[in-house]
């Protein structure tokens, strides 16, 4: 069966909408959110590792951590869009889908439209038509999207309205990055592809950077030794310390620990502000931030954590304004 990225519709499904994009790396002003529920009764001893939990979870903790999450996003003036209240023909679905609470993982909001994955482990199926028709009924139009052909792609960051960043991860499929490559640079001018190993601990782009605020980032850089730059033109390796340089970014590299401990996948407040998990960071690396003037946010977890996936998974981003 063949596949391809769907041609991007302006306007599609947007009625009187919300505002939304995520290009600028201004204050976050709102998330699409999915409180988990009866769902989580399907991960049991027997089949957490077939659902990708590191571990049964606590239902009720996780529960409660998760709505603290959002109370502490409400707290910052942050709008929680809760995705069950967008959902109608596929709500049967959220039933069968104990990740679906990982919404950063299916879907990127640019000031053009979402970037919808299309996720490959079968414990993930399907999620994408669950958050398209949210996206939709709030008025978010598709960018681009996946059909149902014999490849995979789960995510990528925008590091600004020019650049897109692309991990091939164990998640991805080479074939359909290139398609998406070819097809996105009709909207944006760059694409940084890195080509990591194919581990769980590289599962998605933002395991291995992020970027705090125009002039700053966190990366864990041994995962960048087949780096490439992909324009309109042209493709060539590049060194990523060297390139994101020549950008005005500086990078503070990561060690090995912090990158299990998801360090680079954080979620931005604003620019130089960051909500984290309290424990993914280690203090030499919190005295380099300190010094840069960032700030750190810091959620204590242990019941969400049970699934793998840091805050940022938790938290589809819809909107950033530079006020």
């Amino acid at each position: 069966m063949g596949y391809e990225i769907k041609d991007f519709d302006r306007g599609k499904n947007t009625g009187s909408g919300i505002a939304y994009g995520c290009d600028e790396l201004g204050r976050l002003k709102s998330v699409l959110m999915h409180t988990p529920g009866e769902e989580l009764f399907l991960v049991k001893e027997s089949n957490y590792k077939h659902w990708l939990y590191d571990k049964v979870p606590d239902i009720s903790e996780y529960i409660k951590e998760h709505r603290s999450y959002q109370g502490l996003l409400e707290s910052n003036g942050v709008k929680v869009y809760e995705l069950e209240d967008y959902v109608d023909e596929s709500i049967d679905l959220i039933k069968r889908m104990p990740n679906l609470t990982f919404l950063h993982d299916i879907a990127v909001i640019s000031e053009k439209g979402a970037i919808l994955s299309k996720m490959r482990p079968p414990a993930r199926e399907k999620e994408e038509v669950v958050v398209k028709e949210a996206l939709s009924n709030l008025g978010i139009p598709i960018l681009s999207e996946f059909d149902e052909g014999e490849g995979f792609f789960e995510g990528c960051l925008l590091l600004s309205k020019e650049i897109v960043f692309v991990a091939d991860t164990e998640r991805h499929t080479y074939s359909f990055i290139r398609k998406f490559i070819s097809n996105i640079l009709n909207e944006f001018n760059e694409v940084i592809y890195v080509r990591v190993p194919k581990t769980r601990r590289y599962m998605h782009p933002d395991t291995v950077f992020n970027r705090i605020r125009e002039d700053l980032a966190l990366a864990y850089l041994p995962a960048f030794e087949e780096t490439f730059l992909f324009t309109e033109d042209y493709r060539k390796k590049i060194d990523i310390k060297a390139f994101m340089h020549e950008k005005g970014v500086k990078i503070i590299p990561v060690s090995d620990s912090e990158q299990r401990r998801l360090a680079c996948s954080f979620v931005p407040l604003e620019s130089g502000t960051i909500f984290h998990y309290e424990t993914a960071l280690d203090q030499k690396t919190r005295k380099s931030l300190e010094n840069e003037g960032v700030e750190i946010i810091p959620f204590s977890a242990d019941a969400i954590r049970a699934g793998g996936g840091s805050l940022r998974c938790h938290t589809l981003r819809l909107c950033r304004r530079k006020d």
